[in-house]
């Protein structure tokens, strides 16, 4: 009885998680993996967007952890059979999705901030570094 719970939970998350990673993959015109897509924009972000969004840390964390349990599945590093997670996950990724379509999600109200750090000079080292090539 625990097993087939446990798969069912498993393959909602599952089948939720392919269609909304497709949805990141449309949003970020990419053909695949739109949630390691939308991770690499936040690492991008400058840290005051951090301070600026409450939520930025928190939604970080749990696409990372989305992302994990995934590939888990995805590799064969766990059974569907075994215990992953919970149905929140999904509803998580639909709220998320209507933020998506809001435009109310972490990347979207971070492009609508302005940072002194997004409009500033490039320093010595910044230009040494970006002049060899990383």
């Amino acid at each position: 009885m625990a097993n087939s719970k446990a798969r069912e939970i498993n393959e909602r998350f599952f089948d939720a998680y392919t269609l909304f990673d497709e949805r990141l993959c449309e949003k970020f015109h990419v053909e695949e993996d739109g949630v390691k897509h939308y991770l690499a924009k936040m690492k991008e972000a400058v840290v005051e967007a951090r301070e600026a969004l409450p939520e930025w840390d928190a939604t970080f964390n749990r696409l990372l952890a989305l992302r994990k349990r995934y590939n888990t599945l995805k590799e064969g590093g766990a059974a569907f059979n075994d215990f992953q997670g919970k149905d929140e996950d999904v509803v998580w990724m639909q709220v998320f999705t209507e933020k998506l379509e809001a435009e109310a999600d972490p990347l979207a109200k971070y492009s609508k901030l302005s940072f002194t750090y997004k409009t500033r000079n490039k320093g010595f080292w910044e230009k040494v570094k970006e002049f060899f090539g990383k």
